[in-house]
């Protein structure tokens, strides 16, 4: 075995601080523009961060599994993560009216830094 349960544990803990350091400074970048942009920004950055803890607290909570299970576990926490960021912007649009730039824009910051986060050894 290349990698442990708790190895993987780490890279995801890895994979969500980095993210949500970057969308911190997005925020405060949008905070220029007003409270809003930032809280927009604030709102969808630290979802994708949640999503990600709930995709590796799902994918990685049954300890060691055969590979069937275990696959299915990593799908269900990347559903159960792209659910969860849809219901929230959804949220963000419709019911707060919060500024559609900064919750899209989060986004993509969160995720980059979370592939670069994964990508660093």
């Amino acid at each position: 075995m290349l990698n442990s349960v708790d190895a993987g544990r780490r890279l995801m803990l890895r994979a969500a601080v980095y993210p949500l350091a970057a969308v911190a400074v997005l925020a405060l970048a949008f905070l220029f523009m007003g409270p809003r942009y930032a809280l927009g920004a604030l709102v969808s950055g630290v979802t994708v961060v949640a999503g990600t803890v709930l995709a590796a607290w799902v994918g990685l909570g049954g300890g060691v599994q055969a590979a069937g299970s275990a696959m299915i576990r990593l799908f269900l926490g990347f559903t159960l993560k792209i659910v969860l960021i849809v219901v929230v912007l959804v949220l963000a649009f419709v019911w707060w009216r919060l500024p559609p730039l900064a919750l899209l824009a989060a986004i993509p910051v969160a995720l980059m830094f979370q592939v670069l986060a994964l990508a660093r050894r």
